[in-house]
């Protein structure tokens, strides 16, 4: 199992790469495209959905919202804040769990779910691809919902004592949620370091930016994970899908990124929050 999970970190990881460095924008706009689109049939099993006529048609429907509000003429931005907005119910329906079970349990509820959850996402990556330095914005991003993962799951085997959400992800801990927390914080504030050409004019002011910037990403990356694992407990299956030997699902991986995206363009590109 673990030679399984290495080889497709690694694949993964050179698709990523590939993708971010040597892709031209339309083409890394349609490998997003075609990553949420898989995700999409996965999430469509947890919304309830059983035919693959009724799943096929679900996937085409969401793609072709993308594309639409992709078209329009309306401020882009919208969408992000509308998708930080359902982050943020997610995380309230996370800490009532398992109460309002006629909420989240609904299929229909499920169902249109699955625009605020992907689309913001989707349109968050396209964003990034369009910015200047684009490569920079998304290995960040990248880097920083890994940094929350992995900064968790150590913290979490070395201090872990206090359970974060036993009945929705039983194996998370407060601690683990600190330590994620605390690595993309010094993430960040090494990225600047290393990076930037202003260290002598920055203030306390940036700095906090800084701070709550990566604090508020980390968060929203774990509320990602959680909702995800909130949804499959009530469907008691283990994985989203089967299509990475080794990890699962393609939603079982992107879960924390489309929820910590939207928020990414929004504090980095709208607020100039000082994380570039």
């Amino acid at each position: 199992m673990l030679a399984q999970r290495v080889a497709t970190s690694i694949v993964l990881l050179g698709l990523i790469l590939s993708a971010v460095f040597y892709f031209p924008q339309n083409y890394f706009v349609l490998f997003i495209t075609l990553v949420m689109g898989v995700a999409i049939w996965e999430w469509s099993a947890l919304a309830g959905l059983s035919s693959m006529p009724a799943r096929s048609c679900y996937v085409l429907a969401m793609l072709m919202l993308m594309a639409l509000i992709s078209l329009s003429e309306s401020p882009l931005t919208i969408v992000l804040y509308l998708g930080v907005l359902f982050w943020i119910v997610a995380f309230l329906l996370i800490l009532i769990f398992p109460a309002g079970k006629s909420l989240w349990a609904s299929n229909p509820v499920l169902i249109l779910a699955g625009i605020p959850l992907f689309v913001p996402g989707w349109l968050a990556f396209g964003i990034l691809r369009g910015q200047e330095y684009f490569e920079f914005h998304i290995l960040l991003l990248f880097f920083l919902v890994a940094a929350a993962d992995i900064g968790a799951y150590f913290a979490g085997r070395k201090f872990g004592k206090h359970k974060l959400a036993v009945l929705v992800s039983p194996n998370k801990t407060w601690e683990g949620f600190f330590g994620g927390m605390l690595a993309c914080i010094l993430l960040v504030i090494v990225t600047v370091l290393i990076f930037s050409d202003e260290l002598a004019e920055m203030n306390f002011t940036y700095w906090l930016k800084l701070v709550v910037s990566a604090t508020l990403i980390s968060v929203f990356s774990v509320v990602g994970d959680l909702l995800e694992s909130m949804i499959k407990r009530y469907r008691n299956v283990k994985d989203s899908g089967k299509i990475l030997p080794g990890h699962g699902g393609i939603l079982d991986r992107i879960d924390g990124l489309t929820s910590a995206a939207p928020l990414y363009v929004i504090l980095a590109l709208q607020l100039g929050s000082g994380i570039i």
